[in-house]
């Protein structure tokens, strides 16, 4: 997707990305971008904290533009694959603000935000992955849009051994 086909407008929510033309389900919106920090650089960045975006344990991209102006809703229109691609999950018209659920990508029992989606579905408060419905994080889950440390590890099968591989001499 080309810059031109975005833009960051003013909303209800405040400064928000909107589509530029209308976005296919499954469509590439953009590619998170920005320097990587931990959890002790996303303390240090004070109200900036939630400019943030989690993608590991202990990792964070600080969230260059447009991907910092994407606002969360209860009810999304985009979600997030492989950590940092925001994808379409609905189809997206022009001049509709492109949103995702901030759920899908926190494991941090510190933060939480306050929801100013105005969605039926609206939770009034931002909060980790693990706060959801079982529903909704199957749901979620289903769609691929939660961020891999969040999502179960697949069970070790006991009968498989470890590849060895020949020790090589240097």
């Amino acid at each position: 997707m080309e810059a031109r086909d975005l833009y960051i407008g003013n909303g209800p929510k405040g400064l928000g990305v909107y589509a530029g033309r209308t976005i296919l389900p499954g469509e590439r919106i953009l590619t998170f971008t920005g320097p990587l920090i931990d959890f002790v650089g996303t303390l240090a960045l004070g109200e900036r904290e939630g400019d943030a975006l989690q993608i590991g344990l202990d990792l964070y991209i600080y969230l260059d533009q447009p991907g910092r102006y994407v606002n969360h809703s209860c009810r999304p229109n985009a979600g997030i694959v492989e950590d940092r691609i925001l994808v379409a999950l609905s189809p997206i018209f022009p001049d509709d603000e492109i949103c995702y659920d901030y759920s899908t990508t926190m494991k941090e029992d510190h933060w939480t935000m306050a929801c100013l989606c105005g969605s039926p579905a609206c939770r009034r408060e931002i909060r980790d992955f693990t706060t959801l419905s079982p529903d909704l994080q199957q749901w979620y889950l289903g769609q691929g849009i939660v961020q891999r440390f969040l999502t179960p590890q697949p069970a070790t099968v006991p009968h498989v051994q470890p590849l060895s591989l020949p020790e090589v001499s240097i």
